[in-house]
């Protein structure tokens, strides 16, 4: 029923079987009241109206019946046509059909907010009679005949008035009622956002600290494992097993990475970049990943859409999600869409409850013609080693990757997708301004002569430390070591001032951190050179740089052919 017919309802059904009642009614109801008259003032005063002495009472519109059965028919087409009655004036005695209260109660069964007035001459039934036989009694009132005019005036007055207001607040009602199912399903979204990323933290923290220990181990490997390969007796048959076996530790070594990712434990060197450029770049190599059989259209904004971020990362996220979408759409192929665009998150927005700010956004698209996906698949694609391929086919660490750097650049991503009818990604990442001035020339490094320099070492791993220390000593370096940040206190009493490097762990036992001896060292020692490494890249923030100085970082696990190129370049002196 639309609020404008709610507004203004006056229409009125008259039940009698006496022509010459259907005649009163139309004199009383059907001409408007004349402004000033007893009636207006009187409806003036029961409504609260500001000028009583102005009021006027509406032209009702009337139509008449002479038996029930007639009423019901007439109040049914009524209904359907959508202009239903708010008051009915009902005979008691209308012979051979129904009585007025048989009536009532038929209307009342397909129109139950109908007001009603039962007219009688006679004392027919008690009110606690009434009250019994209808069903709707607090609908009802009495009028006696022969009746005053003004009486009829004002009980159709009041009674489309409280009919009226009755419809008002059912309105209302069911507009609360709808507001508290959307809030209520918002509630259960929420909520099962808030178990799943509870569930994805855990899985992460695990899967973070399998990679750090892990990558403990990787690093001894392949730091042995080059040693070897570069030892003179090593025949030619020998290092070819030992560069089969370096080839495993690296792959190793990426399954680690790409945990810390997901666990948001990875280094950012993060710069403003453009996605609408970051995407060209990449893709001569995308459609050589992709089959023949797959069409690639590419939507750039028609503006740049910068953002803060790791360019390597980036690519990543788009790589894995274009892979994804490759495998989806084997062995027939289809269309896969790129597209950026800009996004504005608006407050109250689902996504705002993620703790994410609201304001602009740059909103990534892949879009591929695929399988598809279920709901239960949905429900744990980003879980690390999750995968629908077949065995060989893939580590289950695409999905997982992605979400992972997206988390780490601040942003989020949605996924939609019905079985046979394809998959789209949505990742959305934090607009960022334009940036003011190209970066400067990186400037040359200063010829070096490491080979003399003092380290001090702080590696708990014993495994770890005994293989680099020895592979440092046999470039000429001279090594100190510690087993923790506490050791490492009492070497730097006896030892600080020979000391030219500082490489420590990041994370170590007794609450001392590689930081915590940094920042100490070079309190004493300002021109102290410092180099941190971890299997947590996060451990060290170095999209910050103000603020560890000019610390130099090396992630687990790391090759020593990495860790002798980072120290000459931090020990040699500058210009």
């Amino acid at each position: 029923m639309s609020k404008e017919i709610i507004g203004r309802n006056h229409r009125i059904l008259v039940v009698d079987d006496t022509r010459a009642i259907h005649e009163d009614f139309r004199k009383i109801l059907a001409q408007p009241s004349a402004p000033g008259d007893p009636l207006a003032a009187a409806a003036s005063s029961i409504f609260r109206t500001a000028k009583p002495t102005l009021a006027r009472l509406p032209s009702f519109e009337l139509e008449s019946a002479f038996q029930g059965e007639e009423a019901l028919a007439v109040v049914t087409r009524a209904l359907a046509g959508g202009r239903p009655f708010a008051v009915a004036f009902v005979d008691v005695r209308m012979p051979p059909g129904w009585d007025g209260v048989e009536t009532v109660n038929k209307l009342w069964s397909v129109q139950p907010d109908l007001q009603v007035v039962l007219c009688t001459a006679y004392s027919d039934y008690s009110w606690s009679e009434l009250g019994d036989r209808l069903v709707h009694s607090d609908q009802l009132l009495l009028l006696k005949k022969p009746f005053d005019p003004i009486e009829v005036q004002q009980m159709a007055a009041a009674l489309t008035e409280k009919w009226r207001l009755t419809q008002q607040s059912r309105l209302k009602i069911v507009d609360l009622e709808e507001r508290v199912r959307e809030r209520t399903a918002e509630l259960e979204r929420a909520q099962a956002e808030l178990a799943q990323s509870r569930k994805m933290q855990a899985v992460g923290q695990l899967a973070g600290g399998i990679a750090h220990d892990y990558n403990n181990i990787v690093t001894a490997t392949i730091i042995q494992l080059t040693m070897l390969r570069q030892h003179p007796d090593v025949t030619p048959a020998i290092k070819a097993i030992v560069a089969d076996l370096e080839s495993m530790e690296q792959r190793a070594a990426s399954l680690t990475r790409q945990l810390l990712t997901f666990s948001r434990r990875q280094v950012m060197h993060v710069a403003v970049i453009d996605l609408n450029v970051v995407i060209e770049h990449l893709l001569k190599m995308l459609r050589r990943l992709l089959d023949e059989c797959i069409s690639v259209n590419f939507q750039p904004a028609p503006s740049p859409m910068w953002i803060e971020g790791d360019v390597g990362m980036i690519e990543q996220v788009i790589t894995n999600l274009c892979v994804n979408a490759r495998d989806a759409m084997k062995p027939r192929g289809g269309r896969l869409t790129i597209a950026v665009a800009p996004h504005q998150l608006e407050p109250g927005n689902l996504a705002a409850r993620r703790n994410l700010p609201p304001g602009p956004y740059v909103k990534l698209t892949i879009e591929d013609t695929g399988c598809g996906m279920d709901a239960e698949t949905l429900q744990r694609i980003y879980e690390p080693f999750f995968t629908t391929k077949d065995v060989g086919q893939g580590t289950g660490l695409g999905l997982a990757t992605v979400y992972g750097i997206v988390q780490q650049h601040r942003g989020w991503s949605d996924v939609r997708s019905q079985v046979g009818q394809g998959t789209t990604f949505d990742v959305f990442f934090p607009a960022a301004t334009a940036p003011a001035t190209a970066p400067a020339a990186a400037r040359p490094p200063a010829p070096a002569q490491p080979s003399s320099a003092c380290i001090l070492m702080v590696e708990d791993e014993e495994m770890v430390r005994q293989i680099v220390s020895r592979a440092l000593k046999h470039k000429g370096y001279r090594v100190l070591q510690a087993v923790d940040g506490e050791a490492a206190l009492e070497v730097w009493k006896q030892h600080g001032a020979e000391v030219d490097l500082l490489f420590s762990d990041m994370v170590m036992p007794n609450g001392v951190t590689g930081l915590d001896l940094a920042k100490r060292f070079r309190g004493e020692r300002p021109d102290l050179k410092v180099l941190i490494t971890s299997g947590y890249s996060v451990d060290l923030a170095i999209s910050d740089p103000g603020q560890h100085g000019d610390f130099a970082y090396l992630g687990k696990p790391y090759d020593i052919a990495d860790l002798l190129a980072l120290l000459e370049k931090t020990i040699a002196p500058g210009p």
